[in-house]
């Protein structure tokens, strides 16, 4: 009877080059460094407020009053019979003009400005933080249609001059699309007691007075 011999092979073992384990560790190594900074850079801008983590639905506070509360922070500044001067309108569609609401949701004055005839009286001299905005909106582009917003003033010496004055020019396309096209603008000026402040607005038709979208407004600093 022969016996039959069973030969074992042992398995080949492949050596895995050594540059392919260098590679593998060297693109590890830059994956895990993005990754820490990228954490590192979240982190930041979370703690500096940056960002937030939209765990509180908070209503924005309108602008005005974020500035009037910083500069009623800071000592020495200007203040106006105890109370700071400031106003905030909202506008509502008149005929061929915008009629600034001073008592609607949003609005207010404070301190000593007058809202009369649709324009804001100055009461005492000092420097003023002056802004506007106005929306248009509509609804298909058939007509070149050139926008323009201005804020003047006028006081019993002088003839009225534009303080602030911006254009803007829709429709160049024509087209059956919506449109909405935003001006706002704003700056610093000396203003003096008696002053007058007052808008002109082109296309009031086209405005879109809805969500606090249309406002003028004025703070002292």
């Amino acid at each position: 009877m022969e016996l039959t011999q069973v030969r074992t092979e042992e398995p080949l073992l492949q050596n895995v080059p050594q540059r392919s384990r260098t590679s593998c560790c060297h693109w590890v190594s830059i994956c895990s460094f993005v990754l820490l900074l990228g954490a590192t850079v979240i982190l930041a801008l979370l703690h500096f407020k940056i960002i937030t983590t939209g765990e509180k639905d908070e209503i924005p506070m309108p602008e005005v009053l974020q500035i009037k509360n910083y500069l009623e922070s800071v000592p020495n500044t200007q203040a106006m019979n105890g109370k700071r001067a400031a106003a905030h309108l909202m506008g509502k569609k008149g005929k061929g003009r915008i009629n600034w609401q001073g008592v609607s949701t949003n609005a207010f004055k404070d301190g000593s400005i007058k809202l009369v005839n649709n324009a804001l009286e100055i009461e005492e001299d000092g420097l003023y933080f002056v802004y506007s905005q106005v929306v248009y909106t509509g609804k298909d582009c058939k007509k070149i249609q050139e926008l323009t917003h201005s804020i003047l003033r006028r006081n019993d010496s002088d003839p009225p001059m534009y303080i602030l004055r911006s254009s803007k020019t829709v429709c160049e396309v024509n087209s059956d699309s919506s449109w909405t096209q935003p001006i706002y603008q704003g700056g610093l000026f000396k203003l003096d007691e008696g002053d007058v402040l007052y808008t002109e607005t082109s296309h009031v038709d086209f405005l879109d007075t809805n969500s606090a979208q249309v406002y003028f407004g004025i703070l002292a600093v």
